[in-house]
């Protein structure tokens, strides 16, 4: 299978898993089924960090998606009469930020092997200090971020937290195909011990492992490259619609 093909595996379990969320709660499968979208594609946002010829241009596309989303969230809980405060549900930012807080981290990686591979060990250091401060930094917030929640209520938070940021960057570790599928299966193994206790079904994701060890590497068709930016706010808006007529 080619990225276009896992692509289009993620839309439908996404839209299984959001289907599951807004409409029809009661059939709990169409969760289960949702747990394949976050790691397939977290795991091509590492790829394109690793094969981008324009980082700058992939993360503002990246960032311009995510702002335009959750600026839709906003304006519905404006719109809701409920007004801003620390509770509001707007404050839980889309997984669009955490991938984008995810490329920081794969982009430092990236430029420390390049650096370590030409022998020039100062801007290699230099590469993972910044990694591994930038990482502490948003450890650190996501740990602020769910003790807020927990104490005091507040609704801030990213979207699958650190761990979000861990999947995309497990997969720029390695090039070799084994490789990276080895470190990417156990980042997702913490992933989802993480997350069991709330979200027990979790263990769903681990058949990510098996799809992308038929992954040929091979992009697809350019044609489908920009409706993978539009499905993602297209069919939460369409979803929220029928919402609110059932």
């Amino acid at each position: 299978m080619n990225r276009n093909h896992l692509k289009l595996i993620a839309c439908a379990a996404m839209l299984c898993d959001h289907i599951g969320y807004l409409l029809l709660p009661q059939f709990v499968f169409l969760r289960y089924i949702g747990r394949l979208a976050m790691p397939l594609f977290a795991f091509f946002i590492g790829e394109g960090c690793r094969y981008t010829h324009n980082r700058k241009k992939y993360v503002l596309q990246l960032g311009a998606l995510a702002a335009v989303c959750q600026a839709a969230y906003f304006i519905e809980e404006l719109l809701g009469g409920g007004g801003l405060s620390a509770e509001s549900d707007c404050w839980y930012f889309n997984i669009l930020f955490t991938f984008v807080l995810a490329c920081g981290a794969c982009f430092l990686w990236l430029d420390g092997a390049a650096f370590f591979t030409q022998g020039e060990k100062k801007k290699t250091v230099q590469r993972f200090v910044l990694l591994a401060a930038y990482l502490a930094a948003l450890a650190l917030l996501t740990w602020f971020a769910w003790r807020k929640r927990r104490l005091d209520g507040w609704s801030l938070y990213v979207d699958y937290g650190f761990c979000g940021v861990l999947l995309p960057l497990s997969v720029v570790l390695f090039r070799e195909k084994r490789n990276k599928l080895l470190s990417f299966t156990a980042a997702l193994l913490i992933y989802c011990a993480v997350f069991t206790r709330e979200m027990p079904y979790v263990w769903f994701s681990m058949l990510c492992a098996p799809l992308l060890a038929c992954y040929n590497g091979r992009g697809g068709s350019r044609r489908f490259k920009y409706l993978f930016y539009v499905f993602y706010p297209a069919h939460l808006a369409i979803l929220y619609l029928i919402s609110q007529f059932v």
